[in-house]
């Protein structure tokens, strides 16, 4: 579920039938993938469908893909790693603590605002709930709880065996369920502009972790 505009027809054009080199084909299939998750959820996808879509057999897909939860798992994996990357790239382009945290607020939600639904597939569908899945779930947040809680340590100076290194860790998890809730309240409500959700949050979040940052700060 890449929250990305793709265009997988491209991705072979000019290749003759049966000349596709691999690593072409598995980015076509990723992406046409992504779009039927998105669309229709885990079991309502079909390999033929893929297939279909893609112009190939149901063996070629399976050659490149053991199976149809392999398929989706690594569909979930891409979209994390994308997720993250979009992310701490806007944090990295400020100085200010809490620009970067508006600055990564805001890439989180407009990275979801057009592909809202492939989120809801990801975080609030029952395929997600599965345990042949969570786990590609689990890695999302974590990856996403990680850089926050580099940020946070960043500006209050705490080391990885700081004493309050545990409270930092269990605030920013919260916090990363908090964002989590807000895309799923979006899915009712997105005439809500990214940045003005960006800026909801951290009216709410910003003071507490201020006042956890400054005292981690003056803590030995």
């Amino acid at each position: 579920m890449k929250f990305v505009a793709s265009f997988p027809d491209t991705l072979v054009k000019g290749y003759r039938p049966g000349r596709v080199p691999r690593a072409v084909r598995s980015e076509q299939l990723l992406d046409l993938a992504d779009r039927l998750f998105a669309e229709r959820g885990f079991h309502a996808a079909s390999m033929d469908e893929l297939a279909r879509r893609a112009g190939v057999s149901k063996p070629v897909i399976y050659d490149h893909f053991d199976s149809k939860e392999q398929l989706f798992a690594t569909c979930v994996r891409r979209t994390g790693e994308l997720l993250a990357d979009r992310v701490a790239t806007a944090v990295r382009e400020e100085s200010d603590p809490r620009a970067r945290l508006r600055a990564g607020s805001i890439a989180y939600f407009r990275f979801l605002q057009d592909q809202l639904q492939a989120w809801i597939v990801l975080f609030d569908d029952e395929e997600m709930r599965d345990a042949r899945f969570a786990a590609e779930a689990s890695r999302i947040r974590r990856r996403q709880s990680d850089l926050m809680i580099h940020l946070m340590a960043e500006t209050s100076g705490t080391a990885p065996d700081h004493e309050g290194r545990t409270r930092l860790e269990a605030m920013t998890l919260a916090i990363a369920g908090a964002y989590e809730s807000l895309s799923l309240w979006w899915h009712k409500h997105p005439e809500v502009p990214p940045e003005e959700l960006a800026d909801w949050l951290l009216d709410l979040i910003w003071p507490g972790l201020e006042q956890l940052t400054k005292h981690l700060a003056a803590s030995p």
